[in-house]
């Protein structure tokens, strides 16, 4: 059992959160102190409770979120600052959040600034954007800026003594924890001795028994490395083992026990540093080994267990040639402490050692003299394994001549090794260009390049092996950089030097205006997020069984059989529930009989990832050890498997009824291109993208009544669901109930793709007639949910001289995958988006939807717009590149001014103000002057670029999706106090807080009188979809309606008090006259609806529509982003970026500035960082958070500017407001843009065309080959 199952599933403190199991995330940190045997004092730290084995908490005191502070008694002020800065929004992270800082601070009192940001390298937040957060934490810092002062005086004091600390052998229990223990049950033991010599025998007599420090390494492949999940039966721990804690320092070098964690490498290297200042190399060691994973993994995980999976199961370790590189040895014994040998890493390879060798030492010399170097590239900053690891080392005499060497790879060749060819190139010669080369071609010839198979998927066979393959020649010319630098051989500007920086993010520069009532408040739930009372689906404290789904892992095939009996005999499993359990129909789609609950024997298998069976058992981790059990049959496993669009394309392979051929047809096409200067043909490609919720897929089903079934969901539709699970359980649509608090993040999937996981959960309750809980893990929910949409572009366009579009034919393809789903509407808004705020005389847009045997896809944050703006821009770069003119100029001849802000299609653009708010961003972020600046700072800089970028907006909405959704307003006579029940689900967007704001302003009551009931579908029924950024308005709209009856109610009450008292009766006054016990007995109850009429989808009673286009109104903005570019690696930071964006009269300020940072941060995602990864079957191969990497901090601007367009109210808007959950996605654009630009100017440098086309992905790999650097322009 770990941490997090005993915390959550035992002891219901649920504020820990079960999200990745991966050590991956944060949402699982805790709080631990122990005392540290090596260091001989207590230790405050913060670890991942997945990843923490129950049994080596022995003498640890653990704090959770709720044992930092409550609303109840006491607030912390962690929690306070990260509530009032708006530091949350769906606040399943949070709790994360809190222990993350709060961790930090007992630790080590007042961190800096820098300490603060780089704290967050392993805490992920899919909603904010990281800088209220990140401001929060640096409130607390010795040098905190300005704006993070004036928080931390704005929340009060922060007591850093609020809890006591242990301290040394003064803790009474000390004789308790110094001595060995043991912990057995049935088939497995743990043992956790005190001395070397005990472990030995203990080893002897269990030879099969498993060493272990941290036991981190199953977060990384849990199948191998998860000792006590039937992996290992017996266990020893080797924490508190004295020989192997020893922690020596010396003028010779440094020696680890090994049972020291990395951080204390880390620790003792930096200390060693400020002992010989003279050095170079004990600091950048240490800099080399904090790119290992993140600070909660470090300070559990051990040297000697990361070394191990290095040569036994090739783990891609920076740690290894790291250390490589600074000549380290080690020390290890297998039976005798007596027989301890000594071994170099160099010749530490598989087979070097004995298996059940126990590492005993690490021994890292005094480099003195030495320049040391380590370089690695992930697919972001933090927390990512690295493409291909190398250190290097030199020691230069009088003459500058090299006299030692050091050219370590890791993650290259098979195993991280030294390449002593091109050492022996260095050594006698100098830090020079024809050295350099020399070296280069040595590292080729000397070592063989191993191949990555994650990366090489079915899109890209080759995957980033390219890449990969040539780093290490980028290395070493960064190596010969820094080191002529240091040696005084050549002086090299600084910014050229090592790394991008992680710089601390700045305050964000927020412009906005706030109306009466209409403020800039916390969500109501900010306290209970940052406390951890707030529970979720899987929060919910129901005594409940455990299930865990047997997925296909095959793409086509027809299901022979399951064979469940080893599952049944599993510890703990209660049954197996399948498609021969379901009482209704097998349906979980949208269109009958397309997507089944559970595949039915003799079935079709459409997909990898199709639901076949749910194990149900009494944890979660018999449960996932039962699905492991059960063994599948399938005939004719992927045959015939379609993946790819080219490939159905190639079949024929079409969702018939998701086709939107003529999208868009306007105009004359061949007179258009007849008209043009130029017309050409070109194509991009545009990939998918996971939704990537913190709290993943989850559902708790509870039998009642009747047949009946409540349901707790994770959802944005728990109506479509409740109608659903009727069906599946064949009762009527009323004896299901859909509830939910909120969700942990939904960002579009939970939609529909909730429905298969909680009609499994429904149909065990029912079997079982028990309560079920089934919630995903990451590797579950990349594996079985489908994402975003890929598509496949061609067009045709012609232009005039200037760049204005006289004619365009787009041709695009989806891969819709196996169902329908919601591919159909989002195809149509796909094609729409295309046009974006461009004037197109002569347009044609066809969609197709193709049809594949990958998980459905869906509804993904700002649902097909990504798509449609990258197709535009694509077309709008290709034309400045061929014209030879900057991208901004053919936007501006192209951009509609309010005279002809008319879409392609007829529909109008009301209120149109792109063509000022581009011109006013431009004007205040001094776009010209940094542009020029830009460029003359690519002038003097050959390896750093940057590049600025402007991108202008123009969104579609439609109402269609929450059209209808009603609210229910009580008030109670007792104290005026009032419930809000309303059909839109809390995802994140703050929707509960807004709707209390507008129910405190149409009713005149105190706003915290209110309060926001959780979503339930038998309180409002009929509720639409929570989507399209528009369901806020639409429930605000409707509880604002449900006010009004109830003000006339009270108007009469009103007015005979008023005149009674000769002064306006208070609230309270005015509800207790309306209804009291004995007294009068208005109802003051009432429902409102609201039900737009201005789109093509509302009709009136007799059918006919209300309604010409498919869209209701437009939201307009503008972007600009910086960027630099590391040319040598193709990685880049966004410096800044300013928005300008017109919401209308906003709601609540604070809130929607937060969904535009989140929706941008996405959107930075989407564009440079994240890739699915399918093979060949269609399975995802990202395993989680292992391989796919969404943005954390370093990926975000370290300067943001926004302003909310002032006195702008919306006229058709609720309270004047418009939607901002996500177009502001689109905006991040001018990321990409800006780091193509930066691109081109490498481009120009080495002597190729600036005029270059990159499809997505556009992650490290690409942008460096786009950069067309080669080895050979390495010059020093």
């Amino acid at each position: 059992q770990m941490l997090i199952e005993f915390l959550r599933d035992s002891k219901g403190l649920t504020g820990t959160k079960r999200s990745c199991l991966q050590g991956g995330c944060g949402a699982c940190v805790v709080a631990i102190q122990e005392y540290d045997v090596a260091t001989r004092r207590w230790v405050y730290r913060s670890i991942n409770s997945c990843l923490k084995p129950l049994v080596a908490c022995h003498g640890v005191s653990v704090t959770t979120v709720e044992g930092v502070g409550s609303e109840r008694k006491c607030v912390h002020q962690v929690q306070k600052r990260i509530a009032e800065n708006h530091g949350m929004q769906c606040g399943f992270c949070t709790p994360g959040m809190v222990m993350n800082t709060y961790a930090l601070l007992r630790a080590g009192g007042k961190p800096t600034a820098e300490e603060s940001m780089k704290n967050y390298d392993g805490n992920i937040c899919r909603c904010t954007g990281y800088r209220n957060l990140v401001q929060a934490s640096e409130s607390f810092a010795s040098d905190a800026s300005n704006e993070a002062v004036a928080l931390a005086e704005k929340c009060g004091h922060h007591d850093a003594n609020l809890c006591d600390k242990l301290s040394g052998p003064e803790y009474p229990k000390m004789d308790m924890l110094r001595q060995s223990v043991s912990f057995k049950t049935e088939g497995f033991a743990w043992y956790a001795p005190m001395s070397l010599e005990e472990t030995l025998e203990i080893k002897k007599s269990k030879p099969r028994a498993m060493y272990i420090l941290g036991d981190t390494a199953k977060g990384i492949r849990q199948a191998a490395y998860e000792v006590a999940n039937g992996r290992a039966n017996d266990v020893i721990s080797l924490r508190n083992v004295s020989e192997l804690n020893i922690l020596e320092k010396n003028g010779t070098g440094l020696t680890f026990g090994g049972a020291l964690t990395i951080q204390h490498l880390i620790d003792a290297l930096q200390a060693y540093q400020q002992e010989h200042p003279n050095s170079q190399w004990p600091e950048a060691v240490a800099d080399g080994l904090k790119n290992v994973a993140q600070h909660h993994i470090r300070s559990e995980a051990g040297w000697a267990g990361n070394l191990l999976i290095t040569i036994q199961r090739g783990f891609p370790s920076d740690l290894f040639p790291c250390l490589l590189a600074a000549d380290a040895e080690v020390s290890y014994v297998t039976t005798s402490a007596r027989d301890e040998k000594r071994i170099s890493l160099v010749d530490f390879k598989p087979g070097a050692v004995p298996f059940n060798a126990l590492l005993t030492k690490l021994h890292i010399p005094n480099l003195a003299g030495a320049f040391y170097k380590y370089y690695r590239v992930g697919q972001r900053k933090w927390l990512s394994h690295c493409f291909a690891g190398a250190g290097f080392r030199v020691v230069l005499d009088g003459s500058k001549t090299i006299t030692d060497a050091r050219v370590a790879l890791g993650y290259w060749a098979s195993t991280p090794m030294r390449s002593s060819k091109a050492e022996q190139v260095l050594l006698g010669s100098s830090l020079d260009t024809e050295t350099l080369q020399k070296a280069i071609s040595a590292v080729h010839a000397d070592l063989e390049f191993a191949e990555e198979r994650m990366f090489q998927t079915v899109d890209n066979p080759t995957g980033k092996d390219s890449y990969r393959r040539n780093l290490p020649d980028s290395y070493l010319f960064k190596f010969f950089q820094e080191a002529q630098n240091h040696f005084g051989v050549k002086s090299w500007a600084a910014e050229e030097l090592g790394n991008l920086p992680v710089k601390p993010l700045k305050a964000g520069d927020l412009k906005f205006q706030e109306a009466p009532g209409l403020d800039n408040k916390p969500q109501l739930s900010s306290m209970g997020l940052t406390t951890g009372a707030v529970r979720y689906t899987d929060d919910q404290p129901v005594p409940s069984l455990f299930g865990y789904p047997v997925l296909s892992e095959v793409a086509t095939g027809k299901l022979e059989n399951l064979d469940v009996t080893e599952a049944l005999k599993v510890e703990g499993v209660v049954d197996v529930v399948t498609a021969a359990d379901i009482p209704g129909a097998n349906c979980a789609g949208f269109a009958a009989g397309e997507e089944p609950v559970f595949v039915e024997i003799g079935g079709a298998i459409i997909t990898s990832g199709q639901q076949l069976a749910l194990v149900v058992a009494t944890s979660y981790r018999a449960a996932k050890r039962g699905a492991a059990a059960v063994t599948v049959k399938i005939s004719g496993a992927n045959e015939g498997a379609i993946i790819t669009i080219d490939q159905a394309i190639e079949a024929g392979s079409y969702l018939e009824e998701a086709h939107f051929r003529n999208t868009i047809d306007k105009g004359d096409l061949e007179e258009g291109f007849k008209s043009s200067d130029m017309v050409w043909e070109g194509t991009t490609y545009v990939i998918g993208q996971h939704a990537f919720p913190m709290e993943k897929q989850a559902a708790l089903a509870v039998p009642e009544e009747k047949k009946g079934m409540t349901i707790w969901n994770s959802t944005q539709g728990h109506d479509f669901c409740r109608a659903k699970l009727a069906g599946v359980l064949d009762v009527p649509g009323s004896y299901v109930v859909v509830k939910q608090t909120r969700a942990g993040g939904a960002f579009g999937h939970k939609n529909s793709r909730q429905v298969p996981v909680a009609a499994m959960a429904a149909v065990a309750a029912h079997k079982l007639e028990k309560a079920v809980r089934v919630a995903y893990e990451s590797t579950l929910e990349q594996w079985a949910v489908g994402g975003r949409h890929s598509f496949k572009t061609k067009y045709k366009v012609g232009v005039t001289k200037d760049g204005k579009i006289q004619s365009c034919e787009i041709e695009s393809w989806c891969n819709g995958g196996c169902t329908h789903d919601f591919t159909g509407f989002l195809n149509l808004e796909m094609g729409e988006a295309i046009p974006s705020v461009y004037w197109w005389p002569n347009m044609k847009v066809n969609v197709h939807a193709m049809k594949t045997n990958l998980p459905t896809n869906t509804a993904v944050r700002s649902f097909g717009s990504p798509q449609g703006y990258f197709i535009c821009e694509a077309i709008i770069e290709d034309i400045a590149g061929r014209l030879g003119k900057a991208v901004e100029e053919i936007r501006e001849v192209n951009m509609c001014t309010r005279e002809n802000a008319v879409t392609p299609w007829g529909q109008p653009m009301e209120y149109y103000n792109v063509d000022m708010l581009w011109k006013k961003l431009k004007q205040d972020a001094k776009f010209q002057e940094r542009e020029e600046a830009c460029k003359a700072f690519n002038e003097k800089h050959r390896w750093r670029k940057r590049g600025i970028s402007a991108v202008p907006l123009a969104y579609g909405h439609c109402y269609a999706y929450a059209a209808g959704t009603g609210a229910l307003v009580n008030i109670f006579g007792s104290d005026g106090s009032v419930t809000v029940h309303h059909g839109g689900c809390e995802i994140g967007q703050g929707i509960h807080t807004k709707v209390a704001q507008v129910v405190a302003i149409s009713l005149g009551c105190p706003l915290e009188l209110i309060r926001v009931a959780d979503t339930n579908s038998e309180v409002v029924p009929n509720a639409r979809f929570t989507g399209g950024s528009i369901t806020t308005e639409v429930v605000c709209e409707a509880a604002r309606q449900a006010c009004k009856q109830l003000l006339e109610t009270l108007r009469p009450h009103r007015e005979f008090l008023a005149k009674r008292d000769g002064k306006e009766p208070s609230w309270t006054e005015l509800v207790a006259a309306a209804n009291t016990v004995l007294g009068h007995q208005e109802k003051l109850s009432a429902t409102g609806i609201f039900s737009p009429a201005g789109n093509q989808y509302t009709t009136d009673v007799e059918g006919n529509k209300l309604g010409e286009f498919h869209g209701d109104y437009f939201t307009y903005g503008a972007g600009i982003s910086e960027v630099e570019l590391d040319v040598l690696t193709g990685e880049i930071r966004p410096l800044r970026s300013d928005i300008l964006y017109d919401v209308g009269q906003s709601i609540n300020p604070g809130i929607d500035l937060g969904q535009l940072e989140g929706a941008f941060v996405f959107g930075i995602g989407y564009y440079l960082y994240e890739e699915p990864l399918r093979d060949n079957r269609g399975t995802e191969r990202s395993q989680g958070v292992w391989a796919y990497k969404p943005p954390m901090a370093p990926e975000v601007p370290i300067e943001f500017h926004v302003e909310l367009l002032r006195d702008n109210p919306f006229p058709k808007g609720v309270l004047g407001s418009k939607a901002i959950g996500e177009p502001p996605f689109m905006l991040a654009y001018s990321v990409l843009g800006a780091a193509k630009k930066a691109i081109a100017s490498v481009r120009r440098e080495n002597g190729l065309s600036e005029h270059f086309q990159m499809p997505m992905p556009c992650t490290v790999d690409a942008i460096q080959k786009a950069c067309g650097v080669e080895a050979s322009h390495f010059k020093c």
